[in-house]
């Protein structure tokens, strides 16, 4: 069994892993998804960490191509934020590839995700600024299995908190063609 530190997935099984950005100096550096690396075409799940074509690498995987050098990241001399963290430190990556940082209040674990999320992705609810229903449930995808994803999209699509349509025009939006948990609803909305 091989688990990525990052993700967390198993990756002879993992269609992708959830990291699809590292960041340099704070802004985001977008990762090179299998197939698209100079030189490599991808017929076939990866040969190193096994993910699909198209999808994203685990960090450490000896094909996957620096984003910011284009030579084998591996062995490349580029420099990340994320540089000497692993799973099991505070801060790591959620299933949608965010930074994510656990803190301590007192007694009280509080989770932070790092994430830029556009005025049209935020509303108020009883005087608390939260995301909306749809990004709520586009970041919430992977963490759930399809069946349980199936079950909110209909709950959420019976009390019209958002339609087929509004899911379908924000799922198009650049910032949600590669995001994990877009994917995902993608794939439920699609199987009806």
């Amino acid at each position: 069994m091989a688990v990525c530190d990052w993700c967390e997935r198993e990756m002879t099984t993992a269609e992708s892993c959830t990291v699809t950005a590292l960041h340099q100096d704070g802004l985001v550096v977008d990762m090179i998804t299998w197939g698209r690396e100079r030189g490599w075409t991808a017929r076939a799940r990866c040969g190193d960490c096994n993910v699909m074509p198209g999808r994203f690498h685990h960090p450490g995987c000896d094909v996957q191509q620096c984003p910011v050098c284009c030579d084998q990241m591996m062995g490349c001399e580029c420099r990340f934020d994320e540089d000497g963290l692993d799973g099991e430190e505070d801060v790591y990556f959620d299933s949608n590839g965010c930074l994510t940082e656990r803190v301590w209040r007192g007694d009280q674990q509080v989770i932070i995700h790092y994430d830029d999320v556009p005025q049209t992705d935020l509303t108020t609810v009883r005087g608390i600024p939260c995301t909306t229903a749809l990004r709520t449930v586009i970041d919430i995808a992977p963490e759930v299995d399809r069946e349980h994803l199936k079950r909110i999209v209909d709950d959420c699509l019976r009390r019209k908190l958002f339609s087929v349509e509004e899911a379908h025009a924000r799922l198009a939006q650049d910032d949600m063609r590669a995001r994990p948990g877009a994917l995902l609803l993608r794939e439920v909305l699609l199987s009806g």
